[in-house]
């Protein structure tokens, strides 16, 4: 026979444990082997639960006991269980992307190490994930703080809900009692009110925002406050849990299975939280109903095994190490993803968890002088140590911001002077030579990502239907009035066009929006998206039919965005079928359609390559033709059956004898795997006028 379970709220309850083990576990093997357990990201909703019930159920017993909240005391009793390993961890993280990691990868990583030391990095996360500049981000070793931040911000509003609800309901029974007699203890029932409008209200805005934004949905707070609320319901209603043994039994089996069997239904094709987190929510709420049943069937058998208990014991020191590890040890080890690379992983994860909590949680939780302290000076405490961190990344960002600075002039200066075989030049003069260059790639790969004109105001972003349209000038009287209209695929020879307009006299009106492609087909995305994109495209038409016409209407497309199947067509059919749909009505109107082939894309690892090989990075780093084109790019087909419409093909600019290499003529050609730099993009210009011209001229 089992002993009875702690009461509800006890940390040290054996199905807690076993439940953080479990949810960690989900969690890093995802991490560490995804294809194995597709589904291990709802390990973090699992953790939510938990701490939802366990700080309801403290509250509540506070209250009971005192009729008040300390929230001084509160507050410091977290800081000391939670930031210490939390910093630490940071901390070490921050030495080591100094020490391992590429100097292009320090601004977006200390961004995200700062916003993690003060617990905002899910907002931060949201923030890019609805930016469409920084969708491409390499993972950071801070990335994981998100759920850290989310738990953190609870623990700062929980307490003040409970508080509030307490001190009103306090006063309507003193009020109802005519102020004269105490008021009797609120209700549990009472308290759980507000927190079954939170479970509520914030589960149907996670259904609304996963199905129509799904990026932020994943992080932010209000999306997620649901399923600590489900945990609070539970503690304020789960008085006692004697007796009905078979059926907790029962509960505690469905619950762990229905936890396990999210790991292995879910991937990353699930839209989460949404709908589908109510599975792993309600499968923890259960195992947390049931508490330890001490039927002979229960399955305290295996939650109670030590080395269940032990891994959620460490539970929290291993979610903190081995993210860090996963993203910085590849720029160290190479031939980190296999077996024994990922277990020795694994490993140094856990006797560094083990670590931490012995010498650093168990003794600053424990410690009776720091608990016997005033609870500001363990606050004041609290900013101190995340001091050393902040100011670190001030000062990195603040370094790679200079060295930018004084990069882009250098680049500035190139770009606009006389070099002549700068970037695609070199394909049509190969023979061609810039010593003057010294080896150096323009731009270098620290400043890759940052290699892009885009300006927001010609640019309508995600959630934007506005048709934003801005101009490109020529000095004098205009020589051609293009429009430049689709996506970023579009949007990317900005530059060239800019400079087509001082040089060629061009007048180019700039109108584009995020993924959103100058197609009649429906493309494969979230519903408002889609909504939002339709929205902007029949804004586009009409400002194609009945604004002042132009000579030309310039245009290219992701060939890699999704086209919806239709009646009687495959997604390639209903991609040229989109493409002349669209144009159609502008080349009826006598203006010219010259679309741009998509450009091809490149390995991931790219940056990665060029920074061994340099300018010469050339057969090690290319990528086979046949690869780079691998998506269907259905405007050359598009132009073949519309008459006006007009194809120009930079393809032997960007790939020469079956191979594509990322750097041409000292340029990095890409500013991530899909999108071509602005530098590279400035250097084809001349063919791109050259395209055009012969198109109007019907060469």
């Amino acid at each position: 026979m089992h002993p009875a379970s702690p009461r509800p709220g006890s940390t040290r309850a054996p199905e807690i444990q076993a439940l953080r083990a479990l949810a960690v576990l989900g969690v890093v093997t995802w991490h560490l082997w995804p294809g194995r357990l597709p589904g291990g990201f709802v390990g973090v909703d699992v953790f939510f639960v938990i701490s939802g019930f366990l700080i309801t159920g403290h509250l509540a017993r506070e209250l009971a006991a005192t009729g008040r909240v300390r929230l001084g005391r509160f507050w410091a009793r977290r800081a000391r269980r939670l930031l210490p390993a939390g910093l630490l961890v940071l901390t070490a993280t921050a030495v080591a992307v100094l020490v391992a990691v590429p100097e292009r990868y320090w601004q977006q990583f200390f961004r995200e190490i700062a916003g993690s030391a003060l617990y905002v990095q899910n907002w931060v996360l949201a923030g890019d994930s609805v930016d469409y500049l920084r969708q491409t981000n390499d993972p950071s070793p801070a990335q994981h703080y998100w759920s850290l931040s989310v738990e953190e911000q609870f623990y700062l509003v929980w307490p003040l809900l409970l508080a509030a609800t307490w001190w009103l309901a306090s006063r309507a029974r003193r009020g109802r009692r005519g102020g004269v007699e105490p008021a009797a203890p609120v209700s549990r029932r009472v308290l759980a009110a507000p927190l079954v409008v939170v479970l509520a209200a914030s589960f149907a805005w996670c259904v609304h925002l996963t199905a129509t934004d799904p990026g932020p949905a994943y992080f932010v707070t209000p999306t997620r406050a649901w399923e600590f609320a489900a945990g609070g319901v539970l503690a304020l209603v789960l008085v006692r849990r004697e007796g009905r043994s078979r059926l907790r039994a029962a509960a505690s089996w469905l619950g762990l299975a229905g936890i396990a069997g999210t790991f292995l239904a879910f991937d990353s094709e699930t839209a989460f939280p949404g709908w589908a987190a109510l599975l792993p929510v309600a499968a923890t709420v259960l195992v947390l109903w049931a508490g330890d049943p001490t039927d002979r069937w229960a399955p305290g058998g295996v939650t109670r095994l030590a080395p269940v208990q032990w891994l959620g014991d460490v539970s929290y020191g291993l979610y903190l190490w081995h993210w860090p590890l996963i993203v910085i040890v590849p720029f160290v080890v190479t031939s980190r993803e296999t077996l024994l690379g990922n277990l020795a992983l694994l490993l140094a994860s856990l006797v560094l968890a083990a670590l931490t909590k012995r010498f650093v949680e168990d003794p600053v939780r424990g410690s009776r002088r720091l608990s016997a302290l005033p609870s500001r000076w363990t606050l004041v405490g609290t900013a101190v140590a995340m001091a050393p961190v902040l100011v670190a990344a001030l000062v990195v960002t603040a370094h790679v911001a200079d060295r930018q600075q004084q990069y882009q002039a250098r680049l500035d200066e190139v770009v606009a002077g006389d070099v002549a075989c700068l970037g695609a030049a070199v394909v049509d003069d190969p023979g061609c030579e810039n010593p003057e260059l010294t080896g150096e790639v323009y731009p270098d790969t620290g400043n890759a990502r940052a290699d892009d004109v885009n300006s927001p105001e010609c640019w309508s972003r995600n959630g934007e239907v506005e048709l934003k349209i801005c101009t490109e000038q020529p000095e004098g009287e205009p020589t051609l009035r293009v429009a430049l209209v689709g996506d970023s695929h579009s949007n990317q020879y900005l530059s060239a066009v800019r400079w087509l307009s001082r040089t060629a006299g061009w007048q180019v009106d700039v109108i584009g929006k995020t993924g959103c492609i100058w197609t009649g087909a429906q493309q494969v995305e979230s519903p408002s998206w889609v909504d939002d994109c339709e929205t902007w495209k029949r804004s586009l038409a009409q400002h194609l039919a009945t604004g002042e016409a132009y000579d030309v209407v310039l245009t290219s497309a992701s060939a890699a965005s999704p086209i919806a199947p239709g009646d009687g067509t495959d997604a390639k059919e209903e991609a040229v079928r989109g493409f002349e749909a669209a144009w159609a009505p502008v080349v009826a109107r006598g203006t010219p359609v010259v679309a741009v082939r998509d450009n091809p894309e490149t390995k991931p690892d790219y940056l990665t390559c060029v920074d061994r090989s340099g300018a010469s990075a050339g057969a090690e780093c290319a990528v086979p033709e046949e690869t780079a084109f691998r998506a269907f790019d259905g405007q050359p087909d598009a132009v073949r059956g519309l008459p006006g419409a007009h194809l120009v093909d930079l393809s032997r600019y960007f790939c020469q004898d079956g191979s594509c290499p990322p750097v041409i003529g000292d340029v990095l050609v890409y500013r991530d795997p899909g999108h071509v730099t602005s530098t590279y993009a400035r250097t084809l210009a001349p063919m791109l006028q050259r395209g055009v011209e012969d198109a109007l001229a019907g060469r």
